[in-house]
């Protein structure tokens, strides 16, 4: 009947306003560059928008693979890149066009950079800041020299006009995964680093007031003792991590820490 057909090419239009409004919310996901700049390598979020979305790069596929079992797919990406990534601070002029075309031109020589920028979605020469397609951009590295290095290779792409406005916005952060596992009688915590682990066994040892003096032989003594009492692993990498570990360590908003990178006043 006549109505039958009203109704159908009502549905139908309905239908198609539906896929073009979903089309437009996923621009920033679908662009043609993205898809032939990233085979493969990053591990996308399900969130058409960029609110709320974070976007871990991390080292290599070891690492990639526990951060991309161990995350929540809606809204957070994983983005492993090979080896360490080229130096691109540039010597020359600290201002101006020169010094900003030659390091644009350093990056753009790189394929993980290229890779990088591409995830990121803002374009390079052509920057735009609205085109970001991620709310956060968490830096996830080792917690040990090489993981460093790391972070600061990244940190100085960042520093690079126009990638700085990444900073300057508030959108470029540090993950905080810890370098220990210390376990007793069945209760495992996390600790950050080596300073905080020898303040974590004077604190199950009962010695909180550390009157002894560190790099004295009573020192030393006394912490191997506790040592041998506790079963103490040190992750050589977030790769050593499980997935479960990795997300109540690392990637859990409600348990991580993160700090925020931000230029200083002065």
């Amino acid at each position: 009947s006549i109505a039958k057909i009203v109704l159908a090419k009502v549905i139908q239009a309905a239908m198609a306003r539906d896929v073009a409004r979903k089309a437009r919310e996923n621009v920033r996901r679908k662009g043609a560059l993205e898809l032939s700049g990233l085979p493969g390598k990053l591990a996308d979020c399900q969130i058409g928008k960029q609110e709320g979305t974070e976007l871990f790069i991390v080292e290599g596929d070891s690492a990639g693979g526990s951060a991309k079992q161990g995350r929540v797919r809606e809204y957070q990406a994983v983005l492993p890149l090979r080896g360490k990534i080229l130096n691109t601070f540039v010597n020359g002029k600290s201002n101006g066009d020169d010094h900003a075309t030659k390091a644009l031109s350093k990056m753009m020589s790189s394929n993980e950079i290229v890779t990088l920028i591409n995830a990121l979605g803002t374009g390079s020469k052509d920057f735009n800041l609205d085109n970001l397609r991620y709310d956060k951009i968490v830096i996830m590295t080792d917690a040990d020299v090489d993981g460093s290095h790391i972070r600061t290779l990244l940190l100085t792409f960042f520093n690079n006009y126009p990638f700085n406005q990444l900073i300057e916005n508030g959108h470029i952060y540090l993950a905080q995964p810890p370098l220990f596992k210390v376990t007793k009688s069945n209760k495992s915590v996390y600790i950050k680093d080596e300073k905080s682990l020898e303040e974590y066994i004077f604190k199950v040892s009962g010695k909180a007031d550390k009157k002894i003096k560190k790099g004295s032989l009573e020192y030393n003594k006394f912490m191997q003792d506790q040592r041998e009492k506790l079963s103490i692993q040190r992750f050589k990498g977030l790769g050593e991590m499980n997935p479960e570990e990795l997300w109540q360590t690392t990637l859990n908003p409600e348990n991580r820490t993160m700090l925020r990178v931000q230029y200083t006043k002065g």
